[in-house]
């Protein structure tokens, strides 16, 4: 029952916004209900593709029964160190969100802010964004942008704010399986309110085609291609691309001095398959500035006819 009621209380926390005051005391500034679980993915079974199963750990956000899961893993489990009950309950006159495009590698993004004024007073905000490179356990590295700007919003009225995040301000930070962190800030400087948000983003990153030309037999010669345009606005160096297939070709490798911005670069190897069925060709590339590139192609070989 105790992992069961831990499980349950990971998928079904909130998220709090905290103010470190110079005293000593923390002050709850917001809580987001529905920012964790959201999204409880598997691998899809007899593929490679995504199976969402949040349903089969907790109950739909919003409905009573999710927050009284909740409820009961608190009477068991670990103690809310806060009284938030009063700000959960308190409803903002503003509300503020924003998005984030999809976001590849390499290029620009935008992220767009959007504050809605939900009460017939006029209201200016104060708003601060703060960007960071975070590795895939959630830990964060520099920042990389901040930028704060002022909002006005008229009574009943929304409003949106877009940013410009520029492949140069994040490029010479990243590191391996990172993502993008972006946390807003926003402060209603006639009732000092505080809205807060954050979210994560995946970088897009760029494939390696592989296709095939010839018959897919066993015994038979195929042509196997690889292919890679660079995304990037800076030239790659030392690029290493791989290439495997069970029952179709051993490893092996092959070297490019270097690729310019937007250049392709193709590989071409004859393969001659000794394994018939259900096969898979995998690809992979690195370089100096650009890593965990992949790529990959089901390929169904045929058994050789007999004579």
């Amino acid at each position: 029952m105790a992992n069961a009621l831990l499980s349950c209380f990971q998928v079904n926390s909130d998220l709090i916004y905290i103010t470190a005051k110079k005293d000593g005391t923390h002050v709850v500034e917001n809580v987001d209900a529905t920012h964790i679980g959201k999204l409880i993915v598997t691998k899809q079974i007899g593929g490679d593709g995504m199976m969402d199963i949040t349903d089969t750990y907790k109950f739909q956000e919003g409905q009573e029964e999710e927050r009284l899961a909740l409820e009961t893993a608190l009477m068991y489990g670990a103690k809310k160190p806060l009284n938030t009950e009063s700000v959960m309950k308190l409803r903002s006159k503003v509300d503020m969100d924003f998005e984030v495009e999809n976001a590849v590698l390499g290029k620009d993004l935008k992220l767009t802010i959007t504050f809605r004024n939900n009460s017939h007073n006029h209201y200016t905000i104060t708003a601060y964004l703060s960007a960071n490179i975070t590795f895939y356990t959630g830990v964060s590295k520099a920042e990389f942008k901040k930028e704060t700007f002022d909002v006005t919003l008229e009574p009943l009225s929304f409003k949106k704010e877009a940013v410009l995040i520029q492949a140069g301000e994040y490029m010479g930070q990243l590191l391996e399986q990172a993502s993008l962190h972006f946390f807003v800030t926003a402060r209603i400087n006639e009732t000092r309110d505080v809205l807060a948000k954050q979210k994560s983003t995946v970088l897009t990153i760029p494939e390696l085609i592989i296709k095939v030309r010839g018959a897919q037999v066993v015994g038979s010669d195929m042509i196997v291609t690889v292919e890679f345009t660079n995304p990037l606005k800076e030239t790659l160096r030392n690029v290493w691309i791989h290439l495997d297939g069970p029952g179709i070709t051993r490893p092996m490798r092959k070297m490019f001095r270097e690729i310019r911005p937007s250049s392709t670069v193709q590989w071409e190897e004859v393969c001659r398959p000794w394994v018939s069925g259900p096969r898979k060709l995998i690809a992979s590339m690195s370089s100096d500035s650009l890593r965990h590139v992949y790529g990959e192609l089901d390929v169904q070989i045929q058994r050789r006819p007999s004579v």
